[in-house]
């Protein structure tokens, strides 16, 4: 497991991770509906535009990690003889580090789509009430404009085409030449990666890039849509680990590995008790 597409699946692992766990914080604020509509309120007007700075981070780094995978597999599968000199665990590091570091870079005026506002609630206990509502910059028409077009683009619709056209040109030489078996269902594993990706991320990126809205402002039955789409999200970010268990032989044996290592070290250390 020790390689570039290794580094790369890790890095892949760790934003789904992210990205779910970011989509907890919705679940549990369903929950506190249950207990308290007050609190439940409370706490989604202060983690929802951190939440929505993850979501777009995360999803951005999801999108350019599979895209590095891919040309990765192309060069494999396409130029093999330049695959070891080109393909190495330290330019892997680089590449991932640059993505991250590009990916919440990029969507750091997510962080200003909101702002918090107080309103006064005149009943029988007078006091004030959090809000959210559109921050100054992103009522400028033409920033929130251009930065959606921007990152719509870079996020979902560049991602695609590539990884559509990169999962052509590897099919197109799998049917041309011979290959290992191994090599074949390494292939055809990371190539099941990229298609459960431009699926699910799809719905997604039109709607994004038809509305342009964010959850907050958005209609309650474009609401729903949105939660079909995120479900979809979600689904692919769970699903990378049943492809790889059903593809990949060697992930099989090595997480088989290091579940018995851990059932041995958790034995007791002078045998059994009575």
């Amino acid at each position: 497991m020790k390689s570039s597409t290794g580094i790369f699946l890790l890095n892949l692992t760790i934003s789904d991770t992210i990205r779910i766990c970011n989509d907890i914080m919705y679940f549990i604020d369903v929950l506190l509906i249950e207990i308290s509509s007050d609190i439940a309120e409370q706490t989604f007007v202060f983690f929802y535009p951190y939440a929505h700075y993850i979501f777009n981070s995360s999803m951005t780094c999801t999108a350019w990690l599979i895209v590095a995978i891919a040309i990765e597999r192309y060069i494999y599968v396409c130029h093999s003889n330049k695959a070891k000199t080109i393909c190495s665990i330290p330019r892997a590091i680089i590449l991932s580090v640059a993505i991250a570091l590009t990916s919440f870079g990029t969507s750091v005026p997510y962080l200003c789509r909101y702002q918090q506002n107080s309103i006064e609630i005149r009943n029988e206990s007078y006091g004030t009430n959090q809000t959210l509502v559109i921050s100054n910059l992103w009522k400028n028409k033409i920033f929130s404009t251009a930065f959606n077009i921007f990152h719509y683009t870079f996020r979902s619709l560049i991602p695609i085409i590539l990884l559509v056209v990169f999962s052509l040109l590897i099919v197109k030489r799998i049917r041309q030449c011979r290959f290992r078996n191994g090599k074949r269902k390494t292939a055809l594993s990371l190539l099941m990666v990229i298609l459960s990706f431009v699926i699910c991320a799809t719905p997604d990126t039109v709607l994004s890039a038809v509305l342009q809205t964010g959850y907050l402002e958005a209609s309650y039955l474009i609401r729903g849509i949105r939660e079909i789409a995120d479900f979809f999200l979600l689904l692919n970010a769970g699903f990378n680990f049943i492809i790889y268990s059903a593809f990949n032989t060697l992930f099989r044996k090595t997480l088989k590995e290091m579940a018995g290592r851990r059932s041995t070290f958790s034995k007791p250390l002078f045998g059994n008790t009575p």
